[in-house]
């Protein structure tokens, strides 16, 4: 293979984004390899609009007012800033263009392209590929470990789907994958100056296979797209199909539209006489404002309407002197707004907003477990492990014996089940078995989680993580200091619960994209137990009280972890506290009840299927019920992040829409931990975002259909049917009901109390960040104090927030 061949791969693959597999799934962009371009240019990689349709709808309720409209015109546009004059009337010049888009009758759709057909070539490719990856398959593909393409050149002479000329096509395959894939588009007659454009084209055809086969390639390295697509072309060329180009775009004469607009717009506004000089003066103003440029503002004014609305509604509540009892620490995850919000019902609570690791990047490993997870964001490499310790050994051989026991009777009837001649005898002898068993699942799934619980509970053994092995004392006081600095903890009570976050469902190919992002698509209760050890050390403290952070003695840390399904707080390592704290975690445990059913029954308001009449143990049963495609909304709704302290938010009713993530200045004053937050926690809440922005507005693309037809490969992810490409983004469930949106499609907008300076000065040296705010992939609103006003970053520097008037300043 070539340097340049070698090159061209490479730089087709630059806008395939990786994707992680199933069990730990990490929300990405699907357009990041875009970012370093304006938002508006990725439209060639997918719709990144609603269709007008949708806006006009918005626009009658009352979702997008006019003003909405002109503020945005004034935004994308800063020339239509002043006043023109019509019909002896004085207008400004962005309300014109506002009300072009009001009087505009066409139905435009979001341009961009949609999801490819699969075709011949596509199915049989898909099936060598599935085939090669799918993990623990019954039947594993034979000379699966010399790599995808010798085990395919080896095979494919023997692919009854191929006809026997089609076969004979492929006798002079080379054997390197490399010059394969030179060969196959040598055959198939591909210039050298379309070759890239070739790849590149043959990516997008089954995007979702090129996207974990690009992250596979980095991770773990049996496969790469060089094989992949020296299969492909090998395939094409076996079928005859040529490799097809991009056609030009149609051209339109942008001169007589104008003429037509600018008339019809002058005709409205002037109702009799309109003079050449009114139409001349509208066709100026419309100049500024092409059609292609219309879908945007819209998207924009719908933003600016949310993010007025979200300002307004901030507090500015001093905040409490006095010293809480309780304080709880929660994941930034837009489902701790709620949680956050009930719990503080209580006077006797204060909760934070930190990354659900709680600044402790581990591997974990369950004792003697079988793997280990990286919980850690996926913007960081592990480089410490840490392992689940139990106290009592002895006991915990015996049920370590007992599990392995009852491992290789199931690994027996899964054998079993799937074998091609024991598979009816199975089901002829264990069937009634499993029988009684899916009668309990369909009709009595709560009896059958308690059933479950109990055996949990039964085998529950006290134990605690090995962070003093992993971490040294300096590296473990140096993750507590910048924890502290950055959540802007300046004070502490008596005890401390750090709550990590998981779901919980049954039958949920998804679960992972519903557990914690910042734990690499993990529950987070090992970090938070991990984080608790460390707070709890007398030696790191010694060490913060010589930094200048002084945690009280009788200040003690709890780990605990949220249901997110079910709302419930667990405390966790309870037989660590010591007797002074425990009726203090029994007073928590009773607040914390109410407060969950409350939350449960706020939410069962948007849950399809449920109601808030219903009670709170009909509606936590959807953690159980096998059929339940909605057991909660996960981050649905998500359109801003909040950096601060938690006096900007506390008591206002945010809806389980905004990221929370505390701040103090005054704890950072070199800017370190904003710096931090901005450059890790913003990015990984923009990547979330995104993923449900891309997946609500071009599902079919950019989502992964509806779970009701989905099959798994493995782990690795799903397909819909029996064959074709891999599905990326989230399943219609998570963004959608019927054929209506629950996810508003919003792109962040991250708000920030902190020195304008600060931040310019963080976004000036971070590339991501000037990628994602000057190219408006999101926003970012920021003030200094509470009494400043609001001020929008842009390229070009601060600005006031350009923010629409409210409800009553409205034409």
């Amino acid at each position: 293979m070539s340097l340049l061949l070698r090159v061209a791969v490479a730089s087709a693959a630059h806008d395939i984004v990786p994707a992680w597999p199933l069990d730990s799934f990490i929300a990405v962009n699907p357009l990041a390899g875009s970012e370093s371009l304006p938002f508006e240019s990725a439209q060639s990689l997918g719709a990144l609009t609603r269709h007008r349709t949708d806006y006009v709808a918005d626009r009658k309720r009352g979702r997008i007012l006019l003003t909405d409209l002109e503020a945005a015109v004034r935004l994308r546009i800063p020339e239509l800033t002043g006043t023109v004059t019509i019909g002896g009337s004085t207008l400004p010049a962005a309300r014109l263009a506002a009300l072009e888009l009001e009087q505009d009758q066409s139905h435009a759709t979001a341009a961009g392209p949609r999801a490819p057909t699969l075709s011949r070539l596509d199915e049989i490719t898909s099936r060598w590929v599935a085939a090669y990856l799918a993990p623990d398959s019954p039947w594993p593909m034979p000379h699966k470990d010399r790599g995808l393409y010798p085990a395919w050149r080896t095979l494919i002479g023997h692919d009854p789907s191929l006809a026997p000329g089609e076969r004979r096509r492929l006798r002079g395959l080379p054997e390197d994958p490399d010059a394969g894939l030179a060969w196959a588009l040598e055959q198939l007659g591909v210039e050298a100056d379309d070759v890239q454009r070739v790849l590149a084209r043959e990516l997008h055809q089954l995007p979702g296979w090129a996207s974990h086969i690009k992250w596979r390639a980095e991770k773990v390295g049996d496969i790469d797209l060089t094989s992949f697509l020296a299969v492909r072309f090998g395939t094409r060329h076996a079928l005859q199909i040529p490799p097809s180009l991009d056609s030009t775009p149609h051209e339109h004469n942008p001169a007589a539209e104008l003429r037509g607009r600018a008339e019809l717009l002058a005709g409205h506004l002037v109702v009799e006489n309109v003079t050449p000089a009114d139409t001349s003066t509208v066709s100026r103003v419309l100049a500024a404002h092409p059609t292609r440029d219309h879908l945007f503002t819209w998207q924009l004014a719908y933003e600016l309407n949310y993010r007025r609305r979200l300002l307004s509604s901030l507090s500015t509540e001093p905040a409490p002197t006095e010293r809480p009892q309780i304080q709880v620490v929660m994941c930034i995850d837009p489902r701790s707004e709620g949680a956050r919000r009930h719990l503080e019902t209580a006077s006797t609570i204060e909760t934070f907003g930190f990354a659900g690791f709680f600044g402790v990047p581990i591997r974990f490993v369950r004792h003697s477990g079988k793997g280990a997870i990286n919980s850690l964001p996926a913007l960081l490499t592990p480089r410490h492990t840490v392992t689940e310790a139990p106290h009592d050994h002895a006991t915990a051989t015996r049920r370590v014996a007992a599990a392995r026991r009852r491992d290789a009777v199931h690994a027996a009837l899964h054998a079993g089940e799937s074998g091609t001649a024991t598979s009816f005898a199975f089901a002829e002898t264990a069937g009634w078995f499993y029988g009684l068993t899916s009668v309990l699942r369909t009709f009595a799934p709560g009896l059958l989680a308690r059933i479950r619980e109990a055996q949990l509970a039964d085998n529950a053994l006290e134990s605690s993580v090995t962070v003093a092995d992993a971490f040294t004392l300096e590296e473990r006081a140096v993750l507590a200091e910048a924890s502290l600095r950055m959540m802007g903890m300046a004070r502490f009570g008596q005890l401390v619960v750090l709550a990590g976050h998981g779901s919980d469902s049954r039958n949920n190919l998804y679960q992972s994209a519903l557990d914690c992002g910042a734990c690499g698509g993990n529950p987070g209760a090992a970090n938070a137990r991990a984080a608790a050890l460390i707070f709890n050390d007398a030696g790191v403290r010694e060490l913060l009280d010589a930094r200048g952070i002084r945690i009280p003695n009788d200040t003690v840390f709890v780990a605990a972890e949220h249901n997110t399904v079910t709302d419930a707080i667990t405390l966790l390592d309870t037989h660590s506290l010591p007797a002074s704290h425990r009726a203090l975690a029994d007073d928590f445990i009773r607040q914390q009840i109410p407060a969950a059913d409350r939350l449960v029954r706020e939410r069962a308001r948007d849950l399809p299927g449920a109601s808030p009449r219903h009670s709170a143990t009909r509606l936590r049963r959807r953690a159980h019920d096998w059929a339940e495609v909605y057991p909660e909304l996960g981050l649905a709704g998500n359109a801003a992040m909040i950096i601060g302290p938690r006096e900007l938010t506390r008591g206002v009713d945010l809806s389980r829409r905004v990221f929370l993530h505390s701040y103090l200045p005054e704890l950072d004053p070199d800017g370190t931990g904003l710096e931090t937050i901005l450059t890790a926690p913003v990015v990984v809440a923009q990547w979330i975002n995104h993923q449900y922005y891309f997946s609500s507005i071009n599902p079919d693309l950019h989502g992964a259909g509806t779970k009701t037809v989905h099959n798994a490969i493995g782990t690795i992810g799903v397909i819909t049917g029996q064959g074709g490409d891999l599905r990326r983004g989230l399943p219609w469930q998570s963004v959608g009901v019927g054929t209506a949106l629950l996810h508003e499609p919003l792109r962040l907008a991250v708000i920030v109390q902190a020195p304008l300076d600060t931040i310019g000065q963080i976004i000036s040296r971070n590339q991501v960040l000037r990628d994602l705010f000057d190219n408006e992939w999101i926003t970012i609103t920021a003030r200094g104090r509470t009494t400043d006003p609001w001020m929008q970053y842009t390229r070009y520097g601060w600005h006031t927030a350009p923010l629409p008037p409210a409800e009553g300043a409205q034409q």
